[in-house]
């Protein structure tokens, strides 16, 4: 009454067509997954940038005294720090908010020191920081202003670069 069907699977000629779609697929996205993985590492740098300009800002005016960023083109880094103690090799550990060696503050997400090196961090691995103000240095005063002139910091990874404006009378921060 019912016949019985016989259950042959795939044949080598099925797998073979379907590892050449997969193939054919694999190489017209991964140019595309390159692209988005070095947008995304550049703009966490660069985000991790902004928050410590912001920090800084903000301590400038919750403190009403000058704090600062202070970024290092051939060390890679920058930090945040403490413009009263940023010449002072001693740790004030008692202040509010708490400083290391030559004003450098604490992190309040971490509890480290917001010292961030971008060749040691993995997230950040090749991206570079390429210009810096002259001294590399900008600070922030208690009513939020930067220096009289506009500050900018530009990050590169690849061949893509961001670049951190931050307008020195009114303190905004940009992202181009």
């Amino acid at each position: 009454m019912f016949a019985r069907q016989k259950n042959r699977g795939f044949s080598l000629l099925d797998l073979l067509i379907v590892l050449m779609i997969l193939g054919i697929m694999g190489v017209m996205v991964a140019p595309q997954l390159y692209s988005m993985m070095t947008e995304a590492r550049l703009n966490e740098a660069a985000r991790e940038m902004v928050s410590g300009l912001q920090y800084a800002q903000s301590l400038a005016v919750i403190h009403q005294r000058p704090f600062g960023l202070k970024a290092d083109v051939d060390g890679n880094w920058f930090r945040v720090f403490d413009y009263q103690h940023r010449d002072d090799s001693n740790p004030h550990h008692e202040e509010t908010p708490p400083v290391d060696g030559y004003g450098v503050v604490m992190n309040p997400f971490d509890k480290n020191w917001y010292v961030v090196d971008l060749d040691t961090i993995h997230t950040y691995e090749g991206v570079n920081i390429e210009a810096a103000p002259t001294d590399g240095m900008i600070s922030f005063y208690p009513d939020g202003h930067s220096s009289s002139d506009d500050s900018s910091f530009v990050l590169s990874y690849g061949g893509d670069t961001l670049t951190i404006t931050v307008d020195g009378t009114t303190g905004k921060i940009r992202v181009e």
